[in-house]
C-alpha cells in the first residue's frame, strides 16, 4: 500500500472534517462533529506523517510528537467538546 503524504492527509481530514460538519447541519446532531474530529484525530495515531520541512528532525521524535498531536485532538475535541448541545 502506497503511504500518504502529509498534504494528501490533510486534504482527508478536511474532507472528513467537511462531511461531519454537513451531516451535523442536516440532521442537528452534534455528535457527528466528535466523530470527525475522532477520525482526524485517529487517522494521525495510526499514520503519522509531518510537511517536508521538518524532516531534519529526528523521524523517531517527529512520530511520537504527531501521534501525541492526534491523540490529543482526539481526546480534547472529539470526547470533552460538546458540539451543538
Amino acid at each position: 500500500m502506497k503511504c500518504l503524504s502529509f498534504r494528501v492527509q490533510s486534504g482527508i481530514s478536511l474532507f472528513v472534517l467537511a462531511c461531519a460538519f454537513l451531516l451535523g447541519q442536516i440532521f442537528k446532531r452534534g455528535i457527528f462533529y466528535n466523530i470527525g474530529w475522532i477520525s482526524v484525530g485517529l487517522l494521525f495515531t495510526i499514520h503519522p506523517v509531518w510537511p517536508e520541512m521538518w524532516a531534519w528532525r529526528d523521524p523517531d521524535q517527529l512520530k511520537k510528537g504527531v501521534r501525541i498531536g492526534g491523540v490529543l485532538v482526539a481526546v480534547i475535541f472529539g470526547f470533552f467538546t460538546r458540539y451543538g448541545a
